[in-house]
């Protein structure tokens, strides 16, 4: 099947005064000990992230850092991630259940505990097989479609200079991120719909990016659009009218069978 995925693209953003509140600082930090070829951001601050790019306030809260580890290319080890992260300050926490998979690294600083979730992609195949702590790691759903779209965000000062690079999901692959988290992780839902709804409003004209979804991409789409089909939702209470159409059209094209759609030139995403 052929790889339906868009060429990466660059995008910036500029880092204000004073910097983002935490937990940027930790993750700014990791980006300069561990190359960000080797991971991709998820989770809260890569909603933040997109929220930043497209110029849309948000007070999306998170306390930790989560990442995905490329262990697909081959280029990142499990001792790696835990020797990087021990160098930092960071403690590996095991569950109690041996069984369980391993994924959180904890520091604390200045009283203050510190969070780091290290995880993989489903389908994401390593060898040797990676674990961390000699434990399995923990798989994200979509995770390995979100790795084959991703973008570089290059995060510069207020001259331009380019202080570090961090690979994000697309857009799209965001909220496909965000429709398998919405089906699988019960304890957070209105979560997860307060992103998706963030991240609907930001896709650009989504008729383009119809032909880009892949797989179980649509399905997890019309889980969220049967949730957020009705504008008083709460998950969008903190947008404007427009903004709030915008993404309600957004997830009503992208959860529509794709054979209804004629696709046309100069059709523009919103990276």
């Amino acid at each position: 099947m052929p790889d339906k995925s868009p060429p990466r693209q660059t995008v910036s953003v500029e880092l204000p005064v004073g910097g983002w509140p935490s937990p940027w600082p930790q993750c700014l930090e990791l980006a300069q000990a561990f190359d960000t070829s080797k991971w991709t951001l998820v989770g809260g601050l890569m909603v933040q992230l997109h929220a930043a790019i497209a110029k849309v306030p948000v007070t999306r809260p998170t306390t930790d850092v989560d990442l995905v580890l490329h262990v697909e290319t081959g280029a990142v080890s499990g001792p790696e991630v835990s020797r990087t992260l021990s160098q930092l300050g960071y403690e590996l926490q095991l569950p109690l259940r041996k069984s369980s998979p391993a994924h959180r690294f904890i520091r604390y600083q200045d009283g203050f505990k510190e969070t780091i979730d290290v995880m993989v992609a489903d389908h994401g195949i390593s060898k040797p097989p990676l674990t961390i702590g000699g434990r399995e790691p923990f798989q994200v759903s979509a995770g390995m479609q979100a790795l084959k779209r991703t973008a570089s965000c290059q995060i510069v000062d207020s001259k331009g200079a380019i202080i570090t690079t961090l690979s994000i999901p697309s857009p799209l692959a965001a909220l496909v991120l965000k429709g398998a988290a919405y089906r699988e992780d019960t304890r957070d839902r209105e979560r997860h719909l307060e992103d998706a709804a963030l991240l609907s409003t930001i896709l650009g004209d989504p008729l383009a990016l119809v032909p880009e979804l892949q797989g179980s991409d649509r399905s997890r789409i019309i889980g969220l659009n049967n949730q957020l089909s009705d504008l008083s939702h709460p998950a969008w209470a903190g947008f404007d009218e427009d903004r709030r159409r915008d993404g309600h059209y957004a997830l009503d094209i992208l959860s529509s069978n794709p054979q209804d759609f004629a696709f046309g030139e100069g059709l523009d995403t919103a990276f």
